[in-house]
């Protein structure tokens, strides 16, 4: 067997095993499938369904007073590797003890009798390894039907759900791991897996069937010189060294987008491009960027999010940050009136990057100002208008571009946002010519306001000369 085929052994875990065995013998009134390995001299054949229905009720009954044991699964119900690879041991150890023998034809396919068990009682069912394949950006299941997203196209996986009742027991589990009820009074929720996926949930009344949406956000380890590349297409060589060097001499940015265009990977690639000498914040709903452990050197990075619990709303949670003496601040997918803070942060001196969600390049501004009017107050559209185009010099904008029948997350513009007596400037640097299905430069310039800011910074016309921007 060649070493790229072998699987590593899982664990045995003696205390385990014996906590099993005693769980086992002190079952009463044992039907002849619940006898245990000692008393039984032949394997007993049932479904998988049938099978798991044995093994969950063992595992339940065992947790109430194994702590271990509830904690994990708690946490391998939200997908922590440690905790379902121990579990998935149990399992085993379970389905020999109790010596079931499962028809293979009821197995979730591609799955072994404890990897299918083990989706079925502590996992995320017919879901479960579906959520690893390479390059899938989303899970969906919408009543029976399970959907697959990958490269923004859409695909109807093979296996369904048995029932709508079956996906309102996963739906059960997966709320009892995150906390967070989802039943007839509560029948929408919204919470996180361990590895940072953000799961969302419904059934009726709310929606007509009861789904479950699982997105995976594929941060990938980039640079903008690999975006630049054939691979990705989403910007090209020149708009590489031209944003290499506004990261280098501090530029603020704004980055916009519809769903899935690439915005959280093209902000890392901008972070990757940021000095190890820099210092780092981030601010999220939750931590999915995770550049501390994704960019490479020593570097000073700390990452924080709102906790809703504690009253920390989003625009509350950036006020800290401002006192950490930053170099960069970054915040992923603003949606309300934190933004304001993005803005007050980058007109005070801060070097901001902010992502937010918007299908629209022409309504960037607008949708920015309804996100500050959140916060109830009044405020002046024109003065609004005016402190976005201080605060964010540069923005990018995202689209899913399909060349050849192949979807690319494509930055459609570079653009230069600027103010000059009062009024509001939008030149573009760089666009993205739809018929050439190739970028252009506009021959703009940056304005003598934002050249003076490069330079405080050390930038110099040489610095910029090959872009046409100075």
């Amino acid at each position: 067997m060649s070493e790229s085929t072998m699987k590593i052994r899982k664990k045995f875990h003696l205390t385990s095993y014996i906590k099993d065995l005693k769980h086992l013998n002190s079952l009463d009134n044992k039907p002849e499938k619940l006898i245990p390995i000692a008393k039984r001299r032949v394997r007993t054949k049932m479904s998988l369904s049938e099978a798991s229905e044995i093994i969950y009720k063992h595992l339940m009954d065992r947790s109430k007073n194994d702590t271990q044991l509830h904690e994990d699964i708690m946490s391998a119900g939200l997908g922590e590797p440690n905790a379902q690879e121990r579990l998935k041991a149990v399992v085993e150890n379970l389905i020999l003890e109790y010596k079931i023998d499962i028809d293979e034809s009821t197995l979730i396919d591609n799955l072994s009798p404890a990897e299918s068990v083990f989706a079925e009682t502590c996992g995320a069912s017919l879901l479960d390894d579906l959520l690893r394949l390479p390059d899938v950006e989303e899970v969906q299941a919408i009543g029976q039907d399970i959907f697959l997203i990958r490269n923004a196209e859409q695909t109807m996986h093979h296996r369904k759900f048995s029932s709508l009742k079956h996906v309102e027991l996963l739906q059960d589990r997966l709320a009892l791991c995150g906390k967070k009820p989802i039943n007839d009074a509560n029948p929408f929720l919204q919470t996180y897996l361990w590895s940072g996926s953000r799961l969302v949930m419904s059934r009726p009344r709310y929606s007509d069937v009861p789904a479950i949406h699982i997105r995976n956000f594929l941060v990938k380890d980039v640079s903008l010189d690999l975006l630049a590349t054939s691979q990705f297409r989403t910007i090209n060589t020149q708009m590489a060294g031209l944003q290499k060097k506004l990261i280098k001499f501090k530029s603020s940015f704004l980055i916009g987008g519809g769903t899935n265009t690439g915005k959280t990977t093209y902000l890392y690639g901008l972070c990757e491009a940021m000095s190890e000498q820099d210092r780092i914040r981030t601010l999220e709903k939750e931590f999915e960027i995770s550049l501390r452990r994704r960019l490479s050197g020593k570097r000073n990075i700390l990452a924080v999010r709102e906790v809703e619990e504690l009253g920390l709303t989003m625009e509350e949670a950036f006020k800290p940050i401002l006192v950490m003496s930053p170099t960069w601040i970054i915040e992923g997918e603003a949606k309300g009136s934190e933004i304001n803070q993005a803005i007050q942060g980058s007109l005070r001196g801060h070097n901001v990057i902010v992502t937010v969600h918007t299908n629209n390049r022409d309504s960037i501004t607008s949708d920015i100002y309804d996100m500050i009017k959140q916060d109830n107050r009044n405020h002046d559209v024109a003065d609004i208008m005016n402190r976005i185009a201080r605060a964010f010099p540069i923005l990018v904008y995202k689209r899913i571009i399909k060349i050849k029948n192949v979807n690319y997350r494509v930055a459609t513009e570079i653009t230069h946002l600027y103010v000059e007596d009062g009024k509001v400037y939008v030149k573009p640097l760089v666009l993205w010519d739809y018929e050439k299905l190739d970028w252009v430069t506009t021959g703009n310039k940056f304005h003598q306001s934002f050249k003076e800011r490069l330079i405080g910074n050390g930038a110099t016309a040489a610095d910029f000369a090959e872009f046409g921007v100075w």
